[in-house]
């Protein structure tokens, strides 16, 4: 056997052994580390505002469970924030120009995923159900003087969409958070825009991640 033959026998023993291997990919439970960017914003009535960009970072655990199906739940540290602009109202001289809060959470997602897979990737959708436990928070000094009336808890949905190449996952989704980022009795501390958070639609938003599993 000349030289040309064998180079083409290893070539064709090297695909199969990688098409056996990609095969059995999604057949076994992974860990990996997770981390990307987090855009979010709020929808206030009559106030301007604007997504500010942010991260998350954390642990996930891929597990198939047949048929396409996987569940992988997630271990995040998660920041998410608002942006307030143009309160030049009168009603709002009490926090000036601008309004930004920046608050991290312990997020706990866990992803439902279904997808074909495909040998060499496996695209996939997700419904995402998350809780969250507020650690940490920051911004610009008006957001400081409400910090203490943040909720700790929040809850949410995400739906999105991902692919596994390998052992690399990407994907994207977009995030709605459900109930009040600020405790209901906010009013009571005399903020304007203390007011506005309580019934505000806050920290929606979307998130790009990349995961590394082994």
């Amino acid at each position: 056997m000349n030289m040309k033959k064998i180079a083409i026998v290893a070539a064709i023993a090297a695909l199969a052994f990688s098409i056996n291997s990609n095969a059995q990919r999604f057949d076994y439970t992974r860990f990996g580390l997770t981390g990307g960017v987090t855009s979010s914003s709020s929808k206030i009535k009559d106030v301007t505002s604007k997504s500010i960009s942010m991260y998350h970072a954390g642990l996930a655990l891929e597990i198939p469970l047949g048929a396409g199906f996987a569940v992988q739940p997630e271990l995040l540290y998660q920041v998410k924030g608002l942006s307030l602009d143009k309160m030049g109202d009168s009603s709002f001289k009490e926090v000036g120009d601008s309004f930004e809060a920046k608050v991290g959470f312990i997020e706990l997602p866990v992803q439902i995923q279904w997808g074909p897979d495909l040998v060499a990737f496996r695209p996939y959708a997700f419904l995402e159900p998350f809780i969250g436990y507020q650690i940490s928070s920051g911004g610009s000094e008006a957001a400081s003087s409400l910090n203490k009336e943040l909720q700790k808890v929040e809850y949410g949905m995400s739906l999105g969409a991902g692919i596994d190449i390998w052992q690399l996952q990407f994907s994207a989704k977009y995030f709605w958070n459900f109930g009040s980022v600020y405790k209901s009795d906010v009013g009571n501390t005399g903020s304007t825009i203390g007011g506005l958070f309580k019934d505000g639609n806050n920290f929606n938003g979307f998130a790009i991640s990349v995961a590394l599993f082994f």
